[in-house]
């Protein structure tokens, strides 16, 4: 019963003002593009956890050569900053792993700093959904595209996540 208690008085949180952009993301996805030049197809959903605290981004992609990601976001220490952990099926948690960016004007990015890249991940919104590109900045390379993604709507139902 105190438990009860405790739970009812705890005020509502607010969503911290870096992850409003992120926010748009809630609910489920068609997803479709091209990775590494290949055609590619999936399922995203966005939902809030922690009391609104943190949004996690999940991502499937059919096909033959399946991949899965699970991606947080939270705010970061200035009020248009936004820290996430990216986790896939590629496996291990890796310090590039931590991605740091901020709010853009029709969006966000985030950047995971690798010893030999960055790859800058940028949700810009879209007529009806968003565009998610991944660009590769190598040191020695001019930067190239990785993946292009077109998110549009869809019903969360029968859509199934391993994580």
């Amino acid at each position: 019963m105190i438990m009860v208690l405790l739970l009812l008085a705890t005020p509502a949180y607010i969503v911290p003002p870096g992850l409003t952009g992120v926010a748009g993301l809630q609910g489920c996805w068609r997803v479709n593009g091209r990775t590494l030049g290949e055609d590619t197809s999936g399922i995203a959903r966005g939902q809030w956890h922690l009391g609104r605290r943190y949004f996690n981004l999940q991502f499937r992609t059919d096909g033959s050569d399946p991949y899965e990601a699970y991606i947080t976001y939270g705010a970061g220490e200035q009020p248009r900053a936004i820290g996430s952990v990216f986790l896939d099926t590629t496996g291990g948690l890796y310090g590039p792993s931590l991605g740091l960016g901020e709010l853009e004007q029709d969006g966000f990015v985030q950047r995971y700093r690798f010893s030999d890249a960055v790859y800058l991940n940028r949700f810009t919104r879209s007529d009806n959904g968003w565009r998610w590109t991944i660009t590769e900045q190598t040191k020695n390379n001019a930067s190239s595209v990785f993946a292009d993604y077109q998110l549009r709507p869809a019903s969360c139902r029968g859509m199934r996540f391993a994580y």
